[in-house]
């Protein structure tokens, strides 16, 4: 495999590993909170926590995201990720209750893991193509 597709496969993993990380954060927060209260606890439910996670998900979901455009040509993995970067980011803004911040976050999260699955599996099925095939069953939507 060339070298260009293992730093993408880095990116990717890296950027899906986040956003299953944000996912299971979120559902496993109140558990967390029960058996490691105090500071650490605090800090995973504070809003500086979530600010510093998004700060790292969403440029690593745009990179991920461009990348695997970049060799699958197909727009719509990205726009599902981004989707979720949007809903994790609207989570974050003043106002938010904690019920809309949790939903926001879970649902940006499946987004975000559902972009990066289509995006891992585009990018796989375009590398399985011949070269200069445009009707390869593989690189379409």
């Amino acid at each position: 495999m060339p070298k260009g597709n293992r730093a993408t496969d880095l990116v990717e993993g890296t950027a899906l590993t986040a956003s299953f990380l944000c996912l299971i954060h979120c559902l496993a927060l109140p558990l967390l909170l029960l058996i490691l209260p105090g500071i650490l606890g605090a800090f995973a439910a504070s809003k500086g926590f979530h600010m510093a996670a998004f700060a790292l998900v969403a440029p690593a979901a745009f990179c991920a995201f461009w990348l695997g455009y970049r060799h699958h040509r197909v727009v719509a993995p990205g726009l599902t990720g981004m989707v979720g970067v949007l809903c994790i980011g609207a989570a974050l803004l003043p106002g938010v209750s904690h019920a809309g911040e949790t939903m926001l976050t879970v649902v940006g999260s499946l987004f975000l893991v559902a972009g990066h699955l289509w995006n891992w599996r585009k990018r796989s099925a375009h590398h399985a193509c011949p070269s200069g095939d445009e009707h390869c069953v593989s690189r379409r939507g």
